[in-house]
């Protein structure tokens, strides 16, 4: 127990008896200083962590024990080889009739614990008896650390050099096992170098983490005597990711690592030759006996990757891959003549490429599967075996200059040679009934086929004496790719379409050199030529001669095998020709020499093409063109008739040709639909009847569900809800400051008839409440409140109210997006914001405020005196001052007639959303009772109000003038009675001016100085400008009333505030039709544009997102609202919407007209192309439709809000009696 610390430049030696061992088993920490060094033949550490600090070394180099018995590690003869352990020593002996890899020095062992090696290296040989000049072999280190080493120093188990006399020693063990490792250190088991070097160690590291990797080698030692002969690379095995690393450290060797059993228990994940099983620079992997071919090599991996490199395996191959990619590298299999070894087969799953020269060579069978892409890139890419199956790829490219041969080019005697059919008479069973699939089979004469593949991309060359491609979907074969049928070639298709470019040649290479009808030959040599569909020409030489081969074979199944030359023994005789299963045969007589006879012509037959082909080979009728007839004439290929073809219909070719008078045709574009090529809209239509039956249709069905829909309204909202003409009682206590019903009791209560009784001032905010003019009060307190306040504590209050109602910058940016986007949305989010604006102000004024400006010591203390109110359209706002009883004043509050003239402004703009009104509330009815009777002033604000409606911005002085007459017919008379008089004034306080009445006494008085100095005294400046900034407004001097327009001017042609109509039922039945028509014509315009593009889809819907489909959701939850005031709020924003989507449907009218225009200027190119619109050119039609029913709409909302909005009629009379008595 406890620690073991050797400290700096200390040095540990028993290097005086070979294998002498050093062993520290501690459950402390270990530590080795720097520059102290640990010499032995057996280093063993066991601790729970341990440092090897800079510059020390654990030194085991040629210090081994005896090796493990029964091996042969160290050489036998005096040759000076090097030993071997993970790896063979080298021999430098040199016998030119043997090859280089039959030599070796020291043999391999100790391969079944390479995991946990523990085998001491082998010494290398010696040159001389008397003296022994080998290196000695490397010793054994095992580190086995619980938890953490660090490793800088130098851990070295390699083999003692033997110089030029002597070979060098293999390298010894290293076993290091830990759960973390660190350090730049050097672990080494090398083998010594020597006259011929010695092989590399064993090193196996088990390290859960590794942060920084350790320099590790296990290369062969450099050999004096043949120095590209170095000696064979050790093993380095990673136990964690289970992975076999071979290097050799880019020396030249001729010698081998030999790899034997691989462990089955667990089953190691990679086996790395420099990488995955990754051969590069010149490295080679060789498997099996070059004289012995008879083993069997398994080889599974997921990736292999070859660089510059040669695999060789003497037998057969059972390859399983993931990833095979070879560069400038060649897979070398010798079948040898054992059958039981001469069927290879290589599956690459995913990929298998071949690049720059490579290739895999089989003189046997070999079968390459996959499910991926097999991709020969280039010239010199090669597959080639005496018989090649190709099986399951999705897809196989053979690129320009590249091969798939089989079977080979050229045959060493020792190939295995295909069997050949070429003394049958009758056709191989296999041609005329093809296997269910391929398979790598000796007894079929197939000796190249490609079977299951998806696309078969022919750039270069295939050849092969019989090739079958069977259940390929494509076989594309390009300008430069050849399908070669090579001497008896047989190409037989079984697929489904065959590229345009496809060239076969039938080559007398290597096919059958005898046959039935060989040619004859005499004794002397002399032999004639072969036969088939004609007699073989006869050879003659010297007057003598010798008859050809005889005819043979079916002329209307030709699938016989071409004969060879009569003399075969010679080097000079040639094959017989190969098959191309068609339906005709196709030869000409072969010419003969000076004195030989020319070859007799063959047959060429054929039977009469069935319907649909003609011509000789019996090719498709063209297109437009049918043949329903037996025969091979060309005019039997009737012109289809074209009265039966749609306009956008083109005839098409079919497989066969067509056989029937109805051809087979296809639309001219995916966005017509067979069989009448109509688009998705045309189905729709002309499925009900066609463009008339479908409008009646679909205007009985709208009809139908706006009655639905009305009968539903009125059970959802109840009829007592819905407003009607019918006009009040005479004498009625009824609230008429705005045409909703009020009961006289609710402004009547007794406290807040007190509340108007202590009232002393209104002020009036400047400004419309709006994002860029938020609301804001004068600094300066009027005449009227300078009594009751403290004009330094009003000044902090303005200061503070005034900063609580001015509006953050991201509010007024997300109202200019959604003003972009969707202006509905910003004048929802403006109303949003003011709602909350003006909540936040009440708030303040009566919880947080503490009233110090108030002179009451009563109000301050119960935060009375102050009180903030608006309009209810949020743009104009008020704060009334009061008094709180303790003032002792007897002129406070001032009586209605000494606040005389008094300015009343109006809410709203005059714009649709807020016209102008004015508001009555609670104080301003009170302190009007005092002069005139509550009924006459609800019924004169409420005739104002209706009349103010119909003011429109934009337009004041014209739509101001019908007021300026009513005040002057109706109001001013009767108010004449109480001595009072109502005039209209301008006042231009702001940007955006103000409009209100003035009320004061009927007796002469300086109206319009008066009226200015009650308004404006509130501002300093505006008092010594007042004569500029307003006027009293009257038929002369409306004239010169500002009018101010802006961009939307236009829509208000459209929108606007009207008199009501009265028969509410039948505008809302009206209505629910055009919504529901609305609604169909924007389904129909946008599946006319589906039929168009997708791209004229989205503009529609996204130009303003949404902007077409809102309205109808508005307008259904306008008409379903209950309560009139919520219910014409609601139908202004849908009746803004509407007006909103009139902009996409001018993008739906832009893509149509563009769309019509650039199809119109195609059809003058391409007849039979036609305007893509209902018929001809009515592509407009549903836009159109679209506009005039939202006009429409946006009349009918415009009733129906006024309908809503005014309830009494009467108000718009034009008898004074009337109005009054209603």
């Amino acid at each position: 127990t406890g620690n073991f610390f050797i400290l700096p430049n200390v040095k540990l030696n028993c290097a005086e008896a070979p294998g002498c061992e050093i062993a520290i088993n501690i459950t402390g920490n270990f530590s080795l200083g720097e520059n102290s060094t640990i010499i032995a033949g057996t280093f063993d550490l066991a601790a729970w962590n341990a440092t090897f600090s800079q510059g020390s070394v654990i030194n085991t180099t040629g210090l081994a024990g005896d090796p493990p018995p029964q091996t042969s590690g160290s050489p036998a003869l005096l040759d000076g080889s090097g030993g071997g352990h993970g790896g063979r020593g080298a021999c430098c002996m040199i016998d030119n009739s043997k090859s280089p890899e039959d030599y070796w020095g020291g043999d391999t062992y100790s391969w079944s614990t390479l995991d946990k090696p523990w085998s001491y290296g082998s010494k290398g040989g010696s040159t001389s008896k008397e003296v022994d000049y080998g290196g000695g072999g490397g010793g054994r280190v095992r580190l086995c650390v619980k938890e953490y080493l660090v490793v800088n120093a130098e851990v070295l188990a390699d083999g003692g050099n033997g110089g030029n006399k002597g070979g060098g020693g293999s390298g010894g063990s290293i076993h290091i096992i830990a759960h973390k490792m660190s350090g730049d250190g050097k672990v080494s088991a090398c083998g010594g170098n020597g006259f011929g070097g010695g092989g590399g160690g064993r090193i196996s590291i088990d390290v859960f983490s590794w942060r920084d990797e350790p320099n590790t080698y296990t290369h062969g030692g450099i050999s004096y005597g043949c120095s590209d002969n170095a000696g064979a690379a050790g093993t380095l095995y990673d136990a964690v990711p289970r992975s076999l690393i071979i290097s050799n450290h880019n020396r030249s060797t001729d010698t081998n690592t030999l790899l034997m059993d691989f462990p089955n228990q667990p089953l190691w994940t990679n086996v790395y030759v420099q990488g995955q099983i990754k051969l590069e620079a010149g490295g080679e992997l060789s498997f099996g006996l070059a004289k012995y071919a008879s083993s069997e090599f398994e080889l599974l991996a997921e990736e292999l990757l070859m660089s510059d490199s040669v695999i060789k395996v003497y037998g057969a191959l059972r390859m399983s891959v993931k990833m095979f990619l070879m560069w400038n590298s060649q897979l070398l299999v010798d079948g040898g003549s054992d059958i039981a070894v001469a069927t290879s087969l290589l599956e690459a799953s995913n990929l298998l490429v071949l690049r720059e020269s490579s290739s895999i060579h089989s003189n046997a069978n070999l079968g390459v599967h996959g499910q991926g892409l097999l991709n020969l890139t280039g010239p010199g890419d090669v597959i080639e075996a005496q018989r090649l199956v190709l099986s399951l790829f999705y897809g196989i490219h053979i690129g320009p200059g590249s091969f798939l041969r089989g079977p080979l080019e050229s045959e060493k005697k020792d190939d295995m040679t295909p069997r050949l059919y070429c003394d049958d008479n009758d056709c191989p069973l296999e041609l005329l009934h093809p296997p269910e699939d391929c398979n790598v089979n000796s007894s079929l004469s197939f000796t190249l086929q490609v079977c299951r593949v998806e696309d078969v991309i022919v750039e270069g060359s295939m050849e092969g004496s019989v090739i079958h491609f069977h259940r390929a979907r494509t076989v594309d074969v390009g300008p430069s790719g050849t399908i070669t049928a090579s001497g008896l070639g047989t190409h037989l298709l079984n697929s489904s379409s065959l590229g345009v470019y496809l060239v076969m040649w039938l080559d007398p290479f290597r096919g059958c050199t005898g046959g039935i009808g060989r040619g004859k030959v005499l004794s002397n040599g002399l032999s004639g030529g072969g036969g088939h569909g004609g007699n073989g020409g006869a050879g003659c030489h010297g007057g003598t001669c010798v008859e050809g081969g005889v005819s043979y074979g079916n002329k209307y199944l030709p699938c016989e095998l071409g004969s060879g030359s009569g003399n075969d023994s010679l080097a000079g005789s040639t094959a017989g020709g190969g098959i191309v299963g068609k339906y005709h045969e196709l030869r000409w007589g072969g010419s003969g020499g000076d004195e030989g006879g020319v070859g007799e012509n063959g047959t060429m037959t054929g039977k009469a093409c069935p319907k649909g082909l003609y011509g000789t080979f019996c090719k498709e009728c063209p297109s437009g063109t049918y043949k329903d007839v037996i025969g091979s004439e060309e005019h039997l290929c009737h012109h289809c008739p074209s009265l039966e073809l749609s306009h956008r219909a083109v005839y098409i070719s079919i497989r066969g040709g067509a056989t029937e008078a109805t051809c087979p045709y296809r639309c001219v574009s995916d966005r017509y639909h067979m069989p009448h090529c109509y688009t998705a809209l045309e189905e729709l239509i002309y499925t009900f009847g066609g463009p008339w039956m479908f409008g009646l249709i679909l205007l009985g069905l709208l009809i139908l569900l706006a009655l639905v829909l009305s009968v539903a309204r009125m059970r959802f909202v109840g009829v007592d809800e819905l407003p009607g003409p019918a006009p009040t009682q005479h004498g009625s206590q009824i609230d008429h400051s705005f045409p909703f019903l009020e009961s006289l009791n609710e402004v009547l209560e007794t406290n807040r008839a007190e509340e108007s009784q202590s009232h002393v001032h209104r002020m009036y905010f400047m400004g419309p409440n709006t994002f860029a003019e938020p609301w804001h009060l004068p600094h300066s307190p009027p005449e009227q409140l300078k009594e009751i306040v403290y004009e330094g504590a009003f000044n902090r209050f303005v200061d503070e109210v005034n900063l609580l109602a001015t509006y953050q910058w991201w509010e007024g940016s997300v109202y200019s997006i959604l003003g972009v986007l969707a202006y509905p949305l910003a004048w929802s989010w403006l109303q949003w914001r003011r709602r909350i604006k003006l909540q936040r102000l009440r708030e303040f004024v009566r919880s947080e405020y503490d009233h110090a400006c108030l002179r009451s010591c009563r109000s301050r203390a119960l935060y009375e005196g102050i009180k903030v109110a608006a309009t209810p359209d949020l743009m104009l706002a008020y704060v009334d001052f009061f008094l709180g009883g303790d003032e002792k004043r007897s002129d406070l509050p001032p009586h209605l007639l000494q606040r005389f003239p008094l300015a009343i402004l109006f809410g709203g703009d005059g714009s649709y959303m807020a016209p102008f009104t004015l508001h009555s509330d609670n104080i301003l009815t009170s302190l009007m009772s005092q002069s005139v009777p509550p009924t006459s002033w609800y019924r004169l604000v409420a005739g104002l109000n209706a009349h103010l409606r119909l003011v429109r911005r934009g337009c004041l002085r014209k739509s101001f003038r019908p007021v300026l007459r009513w005040l002057e017919s109706h109001a001013n008379p009767k108010l004449k009675n109480y001595a009072l008089r109502i005039d209209l004034a301008w006042f231009q306080a702001t940007a955006c001016g103000y409009c209100h009445i003035r009320v004061g006494n009927s007796s002469g008085y300086p109206w319009e100085d008066a009226l200015l100095d009650n308004v404006s005294k509130t501002d300093e400046y505006l008092m010594r400008q007042k004569r500029s900034y307003g006027a009293i407004l009257d038929i002369e001097n409306i004239r010169d009333l500002e009018e101010k327009r802006d961009i939307f001017f236009p829509f208000s042609l459209i929108l606007h505030n009207t008199k009501p109509v009265g028969h509410q039922d039948l505008v809302g039945l009206v209505i629910s039709i055009l919504l529901l028509g609305d609604f169909s014509l924007v389904l129909l315009t946008l599946l006319q544009l589906y039929s168009v593009s997708m791209v004229d889809v989205f503009l529609v819907l996204c130009f303003l997102p949404l902007g077409i489909l809102l309205p109808f959701p508005a307008g259904i939850n306008a008409l379903f609202s209950h309560g009139p005031r919520r219910s014409a709020g609601l139908a202004r924003l849908y009746a803004l919407w509407n007006i909103t989507s009139l902009v996409n449907v001018v993008v739906a009218f832009i893509c149509g007209y563009i769309h019509y225009k650039s199809q119109a200027s195609r059809s003058k190119m391409i007849p039979y192309l036609q305007p893509w619109g209902l018929d001809e050119g009515e592509w407009w039609i549903f836009p159109v439709g679209l506009l005039l029913c939202k006009c429409l709409q946006s009349r009918l909302i415009n009733w129906h809000v006024a309908n809503l909005e005014i309830q009494d009629r009467s108000l718009y009379s034009s008898d004074f009696d009337v109005f009054w008595q209603s």
